[in-house]
């Protein structure tokens, strides 16, 4: 993949493949998502009211639809009956969100492989992702995201810089909300205009 001297940008080329490889990302993982769609647990006992015998019926929300994504997923009623397996079927979404930006950066590390020399190297949201991909790879999928001894600044410059663009977000002091509509989808979508305007 040849950087322009010049410019120190990706070819053309280059920058559409990234741009497909990112997009055919995105694409498995809201078909992924579309699967395990967040369940509100007050919203529970209403779905309780469309069961089918001892199951009930989950429809994927509207944003999954919009991509094409429409399931009607059925689910017996026992995968809900304690809080620890409601919170064990929301954990699957949080760790395939975990996932998204994980793969995302490793995606950008393959085309871009001198940050130093990247017209996105001082961008903020950049290194935010960079910061999630770290915060989540090393925490062996812990929901909490919080490090190990000693990677604290880490977290919290992670958590700074999520105040900053998602701070109305954030659930309580330590927790990133990792919400497909209010944050996933918008924050992959101002890398993509970033990787369009910049690189």
């Amino acid at each position: 993949m040849a950087i322009s001297n010049e410019e120190n940008r990706l070819s053309a080329e280059d920058k559409k493949e990234l741009l497909d490889v990112m997009d055919k990302h995105f694409q498995i993982f809201m078909r992924a998502r579309s699967f395990t769609p967040y369940i509100d647990p007050e919203s529970i006992i209403n779905l309780l009211s469309f069961k089918l015998g001892n199951c009930l019926c989950v429809s994927t929300p509207p944003i999954y639809q919009e991509y094409g994504y429409t399931c009607h997923i059925i689910f017996e009623l026992d995968q809900f009956d304690t809080g620890e397996k409601y919170k064990q079927y929301q954990d699957i979404g949080h760790w395939i969100n975990q996932s998204f930006f994980i793969e995302l950066k490793n995606i950008l590390d393959t085309y871009i492989s001198d940050w130093n020399q990247c017209p996105l190297k001082d961008d903020k949201y950049f290194e935010l992702l960079r910061l999630c991909r770290n915060l989540f790879a090393h925490s062996s999928y812990q929901l909490g995201y919080k490090q190990r001894a000693g990677y604290d600044q880490d977290y919290d410059q992670a958590l700074r810089l999520y105040k900053k663009y998602f701070g109305n977000l954030i659930k309580n002091q330590e927790e990133l909300n990792l919400s497909i509509t209010d944050f996933v989808k918008p924050f992959y979508e101002k890398l993509v205009e970033l990787i369009n305007d910049l690189l």
